[in-house]
């Protein structure tokens, strides 16, 4: 029953990613070809990205007090809805600039917990044993959807335009609502939630997520460092179709293969931690691989050329698990069964909190001072923060066994846990 239930999520997390690549390259191509500006897209990732930070704040108990396969079902629902907008407006020939935005902040703020929802029941349907397995095959099949999406969707946005890349994200939702619903008790209602609402407890509730990381100040930092880095990521690839159209000069079919070439390295690092095994020099490795992401986005903007820009997305793409897997185990193994919504939901939070700027950010400075300078600026800010980081004892924390650390977070305390080095 239990494998049943982890495969249902894992076809759900799936069908959903698979589905996102093909509606976000057809909705940034339609907001391009109706407005032709860069700030436009920027301010198209900004409008969906704020309603995601604001519910993924407020609504983070949420994944902890209700039942979590519905509450996603019900999220899929509203995504589903928010693709359908867009989608009918363009068939039926009346598609405007504002229908795309609505779109976006709907899409934005159902996929606030979506995510740290299916985050929250993996540890239900994997166990601790297989835990760090659970997560590296999620996020080899989230990277596989999106090996195979990003180019099929540029053939069919190059092909038949960007409407029917809308139309197989709708669909994507709609089987993934199916099968959350066909789904055994997954997850039941999370013990110790509460079975009335109290506006005090809720408020307890959303503070209790922060006190994980105030339990545990390494994390925080890590949390901070994928901030940096995913501001920086965004900030780039929100641009990613003016690049491939004013830059390289190509079409949607190289702007599929440029995504499809970061899964692809997504997937052969994740294949090399699997084989490596245990990592116990984890902030080495997790700095280390923010460091070479920077140094490859820099080296991307000056360079301007295709087939280096598809040997730039595989190495982003390499070192990207060896930052955002240790982090899921390490998250997956500390945090509390009954706190893992909220906690995850903060995680989302906090890795998340610059993304809608550095969309905007991105185009502004893109409309500013051209392409290159946004993949050069975007690639040493993240090296030169990991550097910084590189100087805080703190994380060395994070380093070896990990064994006597559940039990601290469990209980809540306000120290800091010393595992050993």
């Amino acid at each position: 029953m239990l494998k049943r239930s982890y495969y249902g999520l894992l076809a759900t997390v799936s069908l959903s990613t698979f589905g996102d690549t093909f509606g976000l390259l057809a909705m940034e191509w339609l907001v391009y070809d109706l407005t032709g500006s860069k700030l436009a897209m920027g301010a198209l990732a900004l409008s969906s990205g704020i309603p995601e930070l604001i519910l993924r704040l407020l609504g983070s108990p949420l994944s902890d007090r209700l039942h979590r396969v519905r509450l996603m079902a019900g999220l899929a629902a509203v995504r589903f809805a928010a693709i359908a907008l867009p989608l009918l407006m363009g068939l039926f020939g009346g598609l405007q600039l504002w229908h795309l935005f609505a779109a976006a902040m709907l899409s934005g703020a159902s996929s606030a917990l979506f995510m740290p929802t299916a985050m929250a029941i993996v540890p239900d349907v994997a166990g601790q044993r297989k835990l760090t397995r659970a997560f590296a095959v999620i996020d080899s099949c989230r990277s596989a959807a999106v090996l195979l999406g990003p180019a099929l969707a540029g053939v069919l946005t190059a092909a038949s335009g960007a409407l029917p890349a809308l139309g197989i994200n709708a669909l994507c939702y709609a089987a993934a609502i199916i099968t959350l619903l066909t789904l055994p008790s997954a997850s039941k209602k999370p013990a110790g939630s509460a079975g009335s609402f109290s506006l005090p407890a809720y408020l307890r509730e959303i503070g209790e997520g922060f006190t994980f990381y105030r339990s545990f100040p390494a994390m925080f930092m890590i949390m901070l460092m994928a901030s940096v880095s995913n501001l920086c990521n965004i900030a780039v690839w929100t641009m990613m179709v003016p690049y491939v159209r004013e830059v390289l000069g190509r079409g949607a079919g190289a702007m599929g293969l440029l995504t499809t070439a970061s899964a692809l390295g997504a997937i052969t690092g994740l294949s090399v931690i699997s084989f490596i095994g245990e990592i116990r020099q984890r902030r080495l490795v997790m700095l280390g691989s923010l460091s070479g992401i920077g140094l490859f986005t820099a080296l991307w903007g000056l360079i301007p050329m295709f087939p280096f820009a598809l040997c730039a997305a595989f190495a982003c793409g390499c070192m990207g698990p060896f930052f955002g897997s240790l982090s899921s185990s390490l998250h997956g193994t500390l945090v509390p069964a009954e706190m893992q919504g909220r906690v995850n939901s903060i995680r989302f939070l906090i890795g998340g909190a610059l993304q809608p700027f550095g969309a905007f950010a991105g185009g502004a400075i893109a409309e500013l001072y051209g392409l290159p300078a946004l993949f050069i600026a975007a690639g040493l800010f993240p090296i030169l923060c990991a550097a910084a980081a590189l100087r805080l004892r703190g994380l060395k924390r994070l380093n070896g066994d990990l064994a006597g650390l559940p039990a601290v977070a469990a209980s809540g305390g306000s120290s800091t846990p010393s595992p050993a080095a």
